[in-house]
């Protein structure tokens, strides 16, 4: 979707911006007033497009994390534990120039939009938080 479109129009920099934005839009919908809405798959989405290399740790990492016995508000947890590292791995990719499958190569605009993505879905988690809205931020089971 954003990410394919961004790159063909503004190339490899373009997919990981438009896979951003499609994040914030998701979070921060315009027709409701930028209330609402989810963006967590919508960054699965930017990570299996820009960072596919990384997508199956992700859900790995995530799903593990939401599963752990007793733990509170799993879905948040799983969400801060997963975008924590992927945020991470965004940045050792780059540095090391490692192989990143079929998206773009790595570049210092992956760990920036990734972290401006981290941020997004964060500012949206306490802002559902501080509302004491369920905890709803997980993929879909």
């Amino acid at each position: 979707g954003a990410c394919a479109w961004g790159r063909r129009r503004a190339g490899d920099v373009g997919a990981h911006v438009a896979g951003a934005a499609a994040v914030a839009g998701h979070c921060y919908p315009l027709w409701s007033r930028f209330r609402g809405g989810k963006g967590v798959a919508t960054s699965f989405g930017q990570c299996l497009y820009t960072f596919p290399a990384y997508a199956p740790v992700d859900v790995a990492v995530a799903t593990t994390v939401s599963r752990v016995p007793g733990l509170p508000r799993p879905a948040f947890v799983s969400v801060v534990v997963s975008s924590s590292a992927w945020l991470v791995a965004s940045v050792l990719w780059w540095r090391r120039g490692l192989p990143n499958l079929w998206g773009p190569p790595p570049t210092a605009a992956l760990p920036l939009a990734n972290a401006a993505t981290v941020l997004v879905i964060a500012s949206r988690a306490l802002s559902m938080l501080r509302r004491h809205e369920p905890d709803e931020l997980a993929l879909p089971r």
